[in-house]
């Protein structure tokens, strides 16, 4: 590990506890860049029933707190200088988010090391996906990033890391599946009342013009890495292969069309890629995704491995969280 006296690079730790998944990032940054080290996802569903009861529940508290009780160990063995939890929808829409999280990053800080946390909002969370996903892009290109989560969807807007226009909005897979696609697979029924939703939503928070028209747009997050290992056809998750992958509008609708006919058992079998997290709410997912790309009238978009994970890396390594 090398020290940060004289401008070299930084060692530094992020765990995002998000709505559908726990993730990690250990990487050493330097002048806005990020080396990896090691980065990994496990689903929890952290947000599993905050959008019905608002609150985080025991049994998903629970799973986070093992997780991140893995990852605080791979953070020690790295030898990280800072390390900060963030969190996300799920935890800003609980009444008692703040107290875990606090809690959580209490439990792992220690003599040596302390574990700062911090509960983003969702400009906030726009701007750090932004800056993470966009940090290997032409710094003159004007730039779309879709961000779709469990429970959140950030759209963000901008050139040279950053963010011109940006919203967060109450919609993620999760929220979305669990207050919509009940049935399995989904009924037509409830297909088309979601989508409804979903643009009556869009047209209501998304100012189109400012999102009309970039020079590329991207694609973060879950749901869309998915899809890209899905279109791949890959039997084996590879983030090299998935990272920059181009996925066309028609190619979203077409596989959106397929999994919606298909049982979580089904996607399962058929795709090795899919977890057991994802394949109950994916279809939610490329329905945000396939209706997101109409209203901007976006015809491809490439997918990015680099997200909000490497923009609060950044942030970290600069004292900005």
């Amino acid at each position: 590990m090398m020290a940060t006296d004289g401008g070299g690079p930084e060692r530094v730790a992020v765990i995002d506890t998000g709505t559908n998944s726990t993730r990690l990032l250990v990487a050493d940054v330097s002048n806005g860049m990020v080396d990896e080290l090691d980065r990994r996802t496990r689903v929890t569903r952290l947000g599993e029933g905050v959008d019905r009861s608002g609150h985080l529940e025991g049994p998903a508290k629970d799973r986070v707190r093992q997780c991140v009780s893995g990852y605080a160990e791979v953070i020690e063995k790295l030898g990280a200088e800072r390390a900060i939890i963030i969190a996300t929808s799920s935890v800003r829409d609980a009444a008692n988010g703040g107290q875990f999280l606090a809690e959580l990053a209490r439990s792992h800080s220690s003599q040596g090391r302390t574990f700062s946390y911090r509960i983003l909002s969702g400009n906030q969370e726009a701007a750090l996906s932004f800056k993470g996903s966009t940090m290997e892009t032409d710094p003159s290109l004007r730039v779309l990033l879709f961000d779709i989560g469990g429970g959140s969807t950030e759209v963000a807007a901008g050139s040279g890391g950053n963010v011109e226009y940006a919203r967060s909005l109450r919609l993620g897979c999760v929220r979305l599946s669990e207050r919509m696609l009940k049935s399995d697979p989904p009924a037509a029924g409830e297909l088309a009342a979601a989508a409804a939703y979903i643009d009556a939503l869009f047209d209501s928070e998304i100012d189109r013009q400012a999102v009309s028209v970039p020079d590329l747009a991207m694609g973060v997050a879950g749901t869309i890495t998915a899809l890209a290992a899905i279109d791949l056809g890959l039997e084996v998750y590879d983030r090299a292969r998935v990272h920059c992958h181009r996925l066309t509008r028609g190619c979203v609708d077409s596989w959106l069309s397929k999994l919606a006919a298909m049982t979580v058992a089904e996607k399962m079998d058929c795709f090795p890629t899919m977890e057991p997290g994802r394949a109950d709410v994916i279809v939610g997912g490329a329905l945000i995704a396939s209706r997101l790309l109409r209203y901007t009238g976006v015809e491809e978009f490439a997918v990015s491995e680099r997200d909000i994970l490497d923009g609060a890396a950044v942030a970290l390594a600069d004292g900005v969280i």
